[in-house]
């Protein structure tokens, strides 16, 4: 017998094992040269077949069926899995029962399980919930009565239009209908030869390598005369200006943040800049500025998930402009 082979016939008595833990705590069980993870496995089975019960007949009849089978350890915490997730102690022990009596393995006793459980149901409210995916179509739900569902499905369905033809017709070509403004936002980058000097009040001054200096706007009318929004570019710092033809815009930072980053930066995530908070890359409470090159778009679950505190343990990770660009940091780095 090899070492495989002993540390496999060691784990299949499951319920000698568990009985052998009888009036020995977790830290007891870390004592004796348990894992961590093991010694909390092995307390909670413990406490279920050790411990005070007044369905002391099931009980028994599982811690039977459990050594007759050679059910191992593995195969009792899968069955302790769901049985916590039943919805009444009775419940809980009438699986304990069935499942350790069962002749199976450890897969099929799982599966098992899972069809024994109860699931819960979704509490539905009605109203509309928008599902977005990155490079892939999203999906716009609608929770409503039954009797308004069916009307609407029949509305979009018994056409000789497609149906997302008919919605767009429905909604987008009727006198109240309302489309996104798009508003143009044309983004300039600043040539090699530009450097910034100043960018910490209302407007950046820039300099150029025959010893002038301009400032953002007036760069651009040098080089572009177009009506719509205007955002400056530089390639190793991000945004630095907006500008439009006629005035500033009143939330010009956000309107910034979002040409840089149209959809949240964190991966896999796909919520729209419109429907984003502006968020401070180094944080405002030690010390970040409310400029330009501090501030990125994040949803608001990502805002809050962010490693904000560098004096705290890393948990999510956080965003930073690494390069001129806004990037998600791995918690590691």
């Amino acid at each position: 017998m090899n070492a495989l082979d002993t540390y496999l016939a060691a784990m299949a008595p499951g319920m000698d094992i568990v009985l052998g833990c009888a009036g020995m705590s977790e830290d007891d069980l870390c004592a004796r040269g348990a894992a961590e993870k093991t010694a909390r496995e092995l307390a909670l089975l413990k406490e279920a077949y050790c411990g005070t019960t007044k369905f002391t007949r099931k009980r028994r009849r599982a811690i039977e069926g459990a050594q007759h089978n050679g059910h191992s350890i593995v195969a009792l915490s899968i069955i302790e899995k769901y049985a916590r997730k039943m919805p009444t102690l009775f419940d809980a022990w009438v699986l304990r029962e069935q499942l350790c009596t069962t002749k199976a393995t450890a897969g099929a006793l799982e599966k098992l399980a899972q069809s024994k459980v109860p699931k819960k149901k979704r509490k539905v409210k009605p109203g509309v919930r928008i599902i977005r995916r990155k490079d892939a179509p999203w999906t716009l739900a609608i929770d409503g009565s039954s009797s308004f569902i069916a009307n609407l499905h029949a509305a979009v369905e018994n056409q000789d239009k497609k149906p997302l033809d008919v919605v767009e017709d429905t909604f987008f070509d009727s006198d109240t209908a309302q489309r996104s403004t798009v508003v143009t936002n044309v983004l300039v980058r600043l040539e090699d030869y530009v450097r910034i000097v100043n960018g910490d009040g209302e407007e950046i001054t820039l300099q150029m390598t025959n010893g002038a200096t301009l400032t953002g706007a007036q760069y651009l009318r040098r080089t572009l005369k177009e009506h719509g929004f205007i955002t400056l570019v530089s390639p190793y710092e991000g945004a630095v200006n907006l500008y439009r033809t006629q005035r500033f815009a009143n939330a010009k930072q956000r309107l910034m943040a979002g040409a840089e980053n149209p959809v949240c930066p964190w991966p896999r995530c796909a919520k729209p800049a419109d429907e984003c908070q502006i968020h401070h890359l180094e944080p405002w409470l030690h010390g970040g500025l409310t400029n330009i090159a501090n501030l990125s778009t994040a949803c608001a679950y990502h805002n809050g998930a962010n490693d904000d505190d560098p004096n705290a343990p890393p948990l999510r990770g956080r965003l930073a402009r690494e390069n001129g660009q806004i990037r998600w940091q791995p918690p590691d780095r």
